[in-house]
């Protein structure tokens, strides 16, 4: 069965459903390997059990899907089209006369979003299992499978699992559908089998390639857009193949061409409480593919401070948190910055201003920014709105959001706020 022929049989399943409902979500930022790892969760716990119908949940609103385009050039390619999949608010939804609800977390070990938040908070919502690579926050430990450790790719965790689980001689090996889908995420969060690279990746990289050269899964036209289509065995032109698709699928991510600020806060963004002394301290992070001076340069600077107002208001937060990644035009080097914005009229925002110089010993900050006129950034601060804005250069470009979030945590509980 196809991923897209399992996606539309939930449809069906869901309608004459009475039963205890079960979901798998990633993330909150719902990149794409949040999304393809909840996706082919759901669908290897069918192959495993055909009476296991688990609601691939993606942990977004329905309409910030458009924003991740590489998500859609990838589900596209497999026909899996948008009314067939769950977002945050048909979560609310199907779950608003459910007494209890079962989750599986992937992609993630503890819970994020306000919507899946409340329903465990008000014991209406069970983590029966976990598979993630982050670093573990020690909730549902009785999970089963509770699987988290370091790896390139969470979506090859999940293969891995299910492999084991099911054994060599199931459907998948007929079918190369699941499996070209599962390659996208694994090829962009590891440059193509470049970086972070770690052993659960090797494992699931070489299964993959095993089953698509197995006689029958000769081509993989699914990788490749119609003008380009391959017609020969994998093993023939196995590189080409691979760089072609992971170059298109990141020029997609990549894309955010006719994108508003807001649009850019949202497409890569996590939001978390953590708790100081006094108070509950509410953070979002939004990951940039952009520099902050192209933010600035393409923006008008009222777009920009509006946008910052804009993302904190609509999601409550004390802070909004940019963590810009980009390579560098003028010497080709790989760069991070580290910017945040809230108002002066905060009561933490003492605290708040001193937040790049607590970071500073892990995020090893500095004021050098690539192609940032500092002037320009004292104007963007003199607004009537009373809006600050912070930008620093972050000299430790191994920290990703998985370190700069836990740096900010710690330096928020242990702040006496």
């Amino acid at each position: 069965m196809s991923v897209r022929s399992f996606l539309a049989t939930i449809k069906t399943q869901l309608e004459t459903s009475k039963g205890p409902l079960r979901f798998v979500t990633g993330n909150q930022s719902a990149d794409l390997d949040s999304v393809i790892s909840a996706i082919s969760y759901s669908y290897f716990s069918n192959l495993k059990d055909k009476n296991e119908y688990i609601i691939p949940l993606i942990n977004i609103p329905r309409e910030d899907l458009k924003l991740r385009r590489d998500i859609v050039s990838v589900l596209s390619a497999h026909s899996i089209s948008e009314d067939l999949l769950y977002f945050v608010e048909d979560f609310a939804r199907l779950t608003k006369s459910q007494t209890k609800t079962e989750l599986v977390l992937v992609d993630h070990c503890n819970l994020q979003g306000d919507i899946l938040t409340d329903a465990y908070q008000q014991k209406r919502l069970e983590v029966v299992a976990i598979i993630d690579h982050h670093a573990d926050e020690g909730i549902a430990l009785d999970a089963k499978p509770r699987i988290v450790h370091s790896n390139g790719s969470c979506s090859s965790l999940v293969f891995n699992y299910w492999y084991d689980c099911i054994g060599e001689k199931t459907e998948f090996y007929k079918d190369i559908d699941v499996i070209s889908l599962l390659l996208a995420p694994l090829l962009i969060d590891t440059s193509n089998m470049t970086q972070k690279v770690e052993e659960g990746d090797e494992v699931a990289f070489a299964k993959y390639k095993e089953i698509l050269n197995l006689p029958g899964n000769k081509t993989l036209t699914d990788l490749e857009s119609s003008e380009g289509a391959v017609t020969t065995k994998l093993v023939a032109t196995e590189d080409n193949i691979f760089e072609r698709f992971y170059t298109k699928t990141k020029s997609e991510k990549k894309n955010v061409k006719g994108f508003s600020v807001s649009d850019l806060l949202r497409k890569d963004y996590k939001q978390f409480e953590f708790q100081a002394k006094k108070s509950a301290i509410r953070i979002g992070f939004s990951s940039l593919s952009k520099a902050m001076s192209w933010i600035l340069s393409t923006y008008t600077h009222d777009e920009v401070v509006a946008a910052c107002i804009d993302v904190c208001k609509i999601n409550d937060l004390d802070v909004i948190v940019m963590t810009p990644s980009y390579t560098r035009k003028d010497n080709d080097e790989y760069t991070r910055e580290f910017a945040y914005s809230f108002n002066k009229d905060s009561k933490n925002a003492e605290f708040f201003h001193q937040l790049a110089e607590l970071t500073s010993p892990v995020l090893e900050l500095n004021d050098n920014v690539y192609s940032l006129d500092k002037a320009e950034l004292s104007q963007i601060n003199n607004n009537k709105h009373n809006q600050v804005l912070e930008i620093y250069n972050q000299v430790n470009i191994r920290a990703s959001r998985k370190q700069v979030v836990p740096a900010v945590k710690d330096v928020v509980e242990a702040a006496d706020i």
